[in-house]
């Protein structure tokens, strides 16, 4: 399971594109799973690092949107309404349309510059064939934990009795069962994945 939360977790999943060869250097697989590239050690070295500064600045400017759009949204409420502010601010359209036009072109935008070594390296030869789907299968679940899907679905569970007691927009109320039911999916499906393949994804 990927971890998206900060710029941290974005730059270890990025460097995960990258395997030891055995002999110095590296192997970098698009996704984890294409073809195997040879690259140098000094390579994947000026690839994290271009890819750690350009990632935080995209982050950066994220939350700087965010904050802003969220002041001057905020402001907008304050002026156009007698209702208390929180109580409209989580059942307001635009707040998720403005929201959207944020951080949709940041993820299409982060999504090309994790592809950059594919971009760079598009000229040289692959030493092998891409991942089967049962390797890259293994390779998913292997890092992904039980206890991090309970944690998650947890989370769920919390989300819904909030949401029920009326402090969230209840027309979100589909999101916590939803979220419980991708973990719990999930677990399932590594179970049966290691039960089928003992030792496959460790």
């Amino acid at each position: 399971m990927r971890t998206y939360t900060t710029p941290f977790g974005l730059i270890r999943n990025f460097e995960s594109q990258f395997e030891r060869d055995g002999m110095g250097g590296y192997l970098y697989r698009l996704e984890g799973k294409g073809k195997p590239i040879p690259v140098g050690a000094g390579e994947r070295q000026r690839f994290v690092s271009q890819y750690a500064s350009r990632i935080f600045l995209l982050w950066g400017a994220m939350m700087l949107a965010v904050v802003l759009f969220f002041y001057h949204f905020y402001s907008g409420v304050m002026h156009s309404t007698t209702v208390l502010p929180s109580s409209v601010i989580f059942s307001d359209p635009l707040l998720y349309a403005g929201l959207s036009a944020i951080v949709v072109p940041t993820l299409l935008l982060m999504r090309w510059l994790r592809r950059a070594p594919a971009r760079a390296l598009a000229g040289r030869a692959p030493v092998g064939p891409e991942l089967t789907r049962d390797e890259a299968r293994a390779r998913v679940f292997g890092k992904m934990s039980y206890a991090q899907l309970a944690l998650i679905a947890l989370i769920g569970a919390w989300s819904f009795e909030y949401i029920a007691d009326g402090y969230w927009d209840r027309r979100w109320i589909f999101m916590p069962p939803l979220v419980v039911l991708v973990a719990a999916v999930q677990a399932f499906r590594k179970w049966r994945f290691e039960r089928l393949r003992p030792g496959s994804s460790r």
